[in-house]
């Protein structure tokens, strides 16, 4: 089976999307895990660090939703991430993905992810195609 989808209905689709992250009256967020990435919506491993997204949670443009961070996130435990789910503003998950620093092919990417206890973790790039 071959789907090739237009641009258009591209943005369409990550518009629906970016409504669904800003849905509730906080901003989304990303929570970055170390362990391995569960099943879809599965249990959490070791959480690392919360980073809170913009509102709205980020833009749309040629065929791409790109997240947006409001911050860095404040470290609260020490360890390597792997993971992340993302978070709507009225704290219901709306995915899972990977993790991997600006050098790495994740979905979400941080400066670095070796994360350490107190520090701070810069959101460098959260894209989804």
């Amino acid at each position: 089976m071959i789907l090739n989808v237009s641009q258009a209905h591209q943005n369409a689709r990550h518009a629906g999307s970016l409504g669904h992250l800003d849905a509730g009256s906080s901003p989304a967020k990303i929570r970055i895990f170390t362990g391995v990435q569960p099943a879809p919506s599965g249990p959490e491993s070791e959480l690392l660090v919360e980073i809170v997204l913009t509102k709205p949670a980020g833009t749309v443009a040629e065929g791409v939703l790109t997240l947006t961070a409001a911050s860095f996130g404040l470290i609260i435990k020490t360890g390597q991430a792997t993971w992340a789910r993302v978070m709507t503003g009225a704290g219901v998950t709306a995915f899972d993905c990977d993790v991997s620093d600006q050098t790495g092919d994740g979905v979400i990417k941080l400066e670095k992810t070796q994360l350490y206890e107190g520090g701070k973790a810069l959101l460098t790039s959260a894209v989804l195609g």
